[in-house]
């Protein structure tokens, strides 16, 4: 199990599943990432296939569907893609949900246009990055984009998503990736109104030279 230089500990990963069943899990806003649609209305990635990873209840997988993405959301908790179901099936998007482990899922996966997240790198990393570096590799090819929402250092909060330093990003996930943007945001939660500090952090597979 991979260790960070600022978690000394094995970390590890929560049961997604029963986090759901226990109550509303502090990332679930029932709304649409305002990050997101920010990111979608600049024009960067253009439509095609997406990956989420860690789907949660769909609100990203919905908009990304509604805005002509062909949409994969995964997720390992079967409550949170029952709900996730329910609210494409309301919305009327088109999805194809999986309920199954999203390394055990990319070893007969595609390759993608997009692979995004909101959150699963900040928990992932810290547990088996290099696991989660070869599953990227895996999913994606030259000129892919992935869209990363993670944790900031930049702010002392209590509880929030676990935190990494831009350094960090830039040293973990530039080992696959270029930087698009690297930029702060404000995650939101049903648990604190200005919610937490965050980074968006926009990449592309470097294409390879002709």
């Amino acid at each position: 199990m991979n260790q960070t230089p600022n978690n000394p500990k094995p970390f590890a990963i929560p049961d997604w599943d029963t986090v759901y069943r226990q109550g509303t899990p502090p990332w679930e806003t029932g709304r649409v990432s305002s990050e997101l649609v920010r990111v979608l209305d600049e024009g960067i990635i253009g439509s095609g296939s997406v990956l989420e990873l860690g789907c949660g209840t769909g609100a990203d997988a919905s908009l990304l569907a509604r805005r002509g993405f062909d949409v994969t959301a995964i997720d390992s908790s079967p409550m949170a893609i029952e709900r996730a179901r329910g609210r494409a099936e309301q919305e009327g998007a088109l999805i194809r949900f999986v309920l199954a482990d999203v390394f055990r899922f990319s070893q007969s996966a595609e390759t993608f246009d997009l692979v995004y997240d909101a959150g699963f790198y900040h928990f992932i990393r810290l547990a088996s990055l290099d696991r989660f570096l070869d599953m990227l590799w895996r999913i994606t090819r030259p000129g892919s984009f992935y869209l990363t929402l993670a944790g900031s250092t930049e702010e002392q909060a209590e509880s929030g998503p676990p935190q990494v330093s831009e350094d960090e990003i830039r040293g973990e996930l530039g080992r696959l990736f270029e930087f698009i943007h690297l930029r702060p945001f404000r995650f939101e939660s049903p648990f604190r109104e200005e919610g937490y500090a965050g980074w968006s952090c926009l990449m592309r597979r470097p294409k390879v030279p002709v």
